[in-house]
């Protein structure tokens, strides 16, 4: 394994926006992942309108689940917002990877409060996935006492899923960044003031915690639905399997990243293959992870379905309603109103 200081050295010396492929095919992969993350996007934005509206819904959209995928769609789209604005786009479009090489190749403050917020975000997304992780587990296993046990301390879990990654992104927020792509793929890299202080800690700490417990409550959790499926309503086995789904996802994305720690850097120059295949995999489960839950609830819930189609279609019959009334002939009546 190699260390992350000798890693940072290793890849000064071979930046370069060059990745071996041919600019088309850059080109082409960037459009394969933009096709499925922008209607995916859109999707969890939709559900997101659908329950801020529908709150109301005391059949659907009632349950303290919902009120945390709120933080999480928020976490989750802003993430993919800046991922796609500037490392995929820097390691897909040369030309712009050429113009941060140019321009950000020295460290610098720059890059400090982009990539700040870019690892903020990622350890905030890890943090709602164990919150609701949890959610389901005292829902299925708990289930007189889940309720009153989550309105009365949904705000402080709230609070820590904002507040605990500020605890491990300091150092970033404190250092110089530089912008130093390898083999065509876009990295940002900060400098190490403190060698106690690494985000990488933070990490470990949050990602271990989170993929230990969902690993668990997702095997507790299945045991439990095999037995009380039927007599469960149908939107807490949804919502149990969607998280399941989204564990699975976690799951699959940490054991890509510790691939891509255990892989020599060397071998990745010998063999290019290694290194294109551990950022496509990478970049697909990641995606995966982030978009997942939505979609499954949509699949296997019909009142989540309908609800996401009634707000969607209030909206554009209202856009149409104005559309008619603008398009009809005015005429000038005297009116006694006053």
């Amino acid at each position: 394994m190699v260390e992350i200081d000798d890693a940072i050295d290793y890849l000064r010396d071979k930046i370069s926006c060059d990745s071996g492929d041919s600019d088309f095919s850059q080109y082409v992969k960037f459009g394969l992942q933009l096709s499925y993350l922008m209607p995916f996007g859109l999707l969890y934005l939709s559900f997101m309108i659908a329950i801020v509206k529908r709150r109301g819904h005391h059949e659907v959209f009632e349950d303290s689940f919902f009120a945390l995928h709120l933080v999480d769609g928020a976490v989750t789209l802003i993430f993919l917002l800046l991922d796609i604005s500037l490392i995929r786009q820097t390691t897909y479009v040369r030309p712009t990877c050429e113009y941060f090489l140019s321009n950000f190749k020295d460290p610098s403050y720059y890059l400090t409060p982009y990539f700040t917020l870019y690892m903020y975000l990622q350890l905030s997304k890890m943090l709602s996935t164990l919150t609701m992780s949890i959610n389901r587990y005292t829902s299925i296993m708990y289930p007189l006492a889940h309720k009153p046990m989550w309105s009365n301390n949904f705000s402080k879990v709230i609070f820590a899923v904002l507040a605990v990654p500020l605890l491990f992104v300091w150092p970033v927020g404190i250092a110089k960044t530089n912008f130093q792509p390898y083999k065509g793929q876009g990295l940002i890299m900060y400098e190490h003031r403190f060698s106690w202080a690494h985000t990488s800690y933070g990490r470990i700490l949050i990602g271990g915690s989170t993929l230990f417990f969902t690993i668990f409550s997702s095997i507790v959790t299945s045991c439990k639905l095999s037995k009380l499926g039927r007599h469960m309503r149908r939107v807490e086995v949804s919502l149990t399997i969607a998280t399941i789904f989204v564990s699975i996802g976690f799951a699959l994305m940490l054991v890509v990243q510790v691939m891509q720690l255990f892989v020599p850097l060397d071998s990745m120059v010998q063999n290019p293959w290694m290194g294109t295949f551990l950022l496509g995999a990478t970049q697909f489960v990641n995606d995966f992870y982030m978009l997942s839950g939505p979609v499954v609830l949509l699949i296997l819930d019909k009142k989540i379905r309908k609800s996401i189609l009634h707000c969607s279609l209030r909206h554009s019959n209202s856009s149409k309603k104005i559309i008619e009334i603008s398009a009809k002939p005015h005429t000038i009546t005297e009116t006694h109103m006053f």
